[in-house]
């Protein structure tokens, strides 16, 4: 049962846990406000989805900067899908978790009942609302800071994830950029039975071996050996 004095020193406690000392707490209510619970107080009202509208510009300008300062040797299209990644609902769920969010959304008691603290769609809009709440409160040089600060370790492990980060492409585009010639893959062995066989290919600048990788196919051993000569010489 809610009791706003108790939630007042719960939110208080959660937001100083969270290194943010709030200048107006109402705007923090308001972004944990599902509009299931603001339709109990006032039916016109659609608690926090104004500022989850906000939020989303927020998070996505925060990304974006963040890509282009460090990642903008990529191309426009594999930014926009990094970034698309990044600021999806699943991963904004992610975020809230990480936060211990849906512990402190306002929510209706049929929504209570229904689970609604474990659904994606509430905690993904709600993270969206707290973060335009912190941009409003703390501005946006503080809200950048403080989501890097959280979140930065997970955002470079997501973008060096192989299902969005192309090795092979962003390994081209760095050393075109340098008027250096494109790299070829070689093919050094395959060993093992052909229903479980590892591949181990090299990439290669013009003689020179510049990265080697290994994979259960061809195709991965070539981004792995990719990704080695990223880390390795760029």
């Amino acid at each position: 049962m809610y009791e706003e004095g108790l939630f007042t020193k719960k939110i208080l406690l959660w937001l100083y846990k969270l290194k943010i000392i709030p200048n107006d707490l109402n705007i923090y209510y308001l972004s944990l406000t599902h509009r299931s619970f603001a339709h109990q107080i006032n039916k016109n009202s659609r608690g926090n989805e104004q500022l989850e509208f906000l939020g989303d510009s927020v998070l996505s300008f925060i990304i974006t900067t963040y890509l282009f300062e460090n990642y903008g040797s990529l191309s426009e299209g594999k930014l926009a899908k990094i970034r698309s990644y990044l600021i999806k609902k699943s991963t904004l769920a992610l975020y809230a978790l990480e936060i211990n969010l849906s512990e402190y959304i306002l929510l209706s008691e049929n929504e209570e009942m229904c689970e609604g603290r474990k659904k994606e769609s509430i905690i993904a809009d709600c993270f969206e609302a707290f973060m335009s709440a912190v941009f409003i409160d703390k501005g946006i040089d503080f809200t950048k800071k403080w989501f890097l600060d959280l979140f930065k370790p997970f955002v470079e492990e997501s973008i060096k994830n192989q299902e969005i980060f192309d090795y092979k492409t962003y390994l081209q585009e760095i050393i075109q950029s340098r008027g250096l010639p494109l790299v070829k893959y070689k093919l050094a062995s395959a060993e093992g039975p052909d229903h479980d066989k590892m591949f181990h290919s090299a990439a290669m600048l013009g003689d020179e071996i510049i990265g080697i990788g290994s994979g259960k196919s061809k195709k991965d051993s070539e981004q792995l050996a990719a990704k080695n000569a990223i880390d390795k010489y760029i």
